[in-house]
């Protein structure tokens, strides 16, 4: 994780002391930058977050790999990522990659590729893994309590997917606005989750980032 994210989580974690928000229970997703995250945040807390248990689907999706394999394929070029955006003016370079990311991402979502070659996650995979993972925080959690969850954009929005119907471009849409050390509220119901809040800032707008 960056400097930048390393800052953020700090930062994120002296707020939520500040205003007095405290966790029965910590998860966190399986990645590297997962575990950075939430010691960002336990830092900036104070030291006094529970030891995080990690719950392996909360792992982010394999969309940008996907993105970073295909893309070529669809260039009809040897080239690599890298080579293909050296060869465009700068300036162009990230709304080029947006839009062919979205091309990816659409086609993903609608199963139009061929994931076979590499083992790539198919999107029903990634949509039943986040379902197994809200099935095991469910499980968890006792009554009145809040839970933190440190995981990362995909899954977030899988999450959300999940609470909340959205169309195929309301979820590519989503991808690009969540924010790093953002926060987003689910609120548990019997035995489901309804979306309280979505992509708040608790830190100051010259931190934020995007994922």
């Amino acid at each position: 994780m960056s400097k930048k994210g390393v800052k953020q989580s700090i930062v994120l974690g002296k707020k939520l002391l500040k205003q007095k928000i405290s966790f029965d229970k910590t998860i966190i997703g399986p990645l590297k930058r997962h575990q950075q995250t939430f010691d960002g945040i336990n830092q900036g807390y104070g030291g006094d977050l529970h030891e995080p248990l990690i719950i392996e689907e909360f792992a982010e999706n394999q969309l940008m790999d996907i993105a970073q394999h295909f893309i070529p394929k669809m260039l009809n070029t040897d080239k690599n990522l890298k080579e293909i955006f050296n060869s465009v003016p700068f300036w162009k370079r990230k709304r080029k990659f947006l839009e062919y990311f979205n091309i990816i991402a659409k086609q993903w979502i609608h199963n139009e590729l061929d994931l076979s070659e590499k083992g790539f996650e198919s999107y029903d995979e990634f949509r039943e893994r986040v379902r197994t993972a809200i099935t095991k925080v469910s499980s968890i959690m006792s009554e009145n309590s809040n839970t933190m969850v440190v995981s990362s954009g995909g899954a977030i929005t899988g999450v959300y997917a999940e609470c909340h119907p959205l169309a195929v471009e309301e979820i590519m849409d989503l991808n690009f606005k969540i924010k790093n050390a953002s926060i987003t509220l689910f609120k548990k119901e019997n035995e489901t989750f309804t979306l309280d809040s979505f992509n708040r800032s608790l830190i100051p707008g010259y931190l934020e980032t995007y994922i």
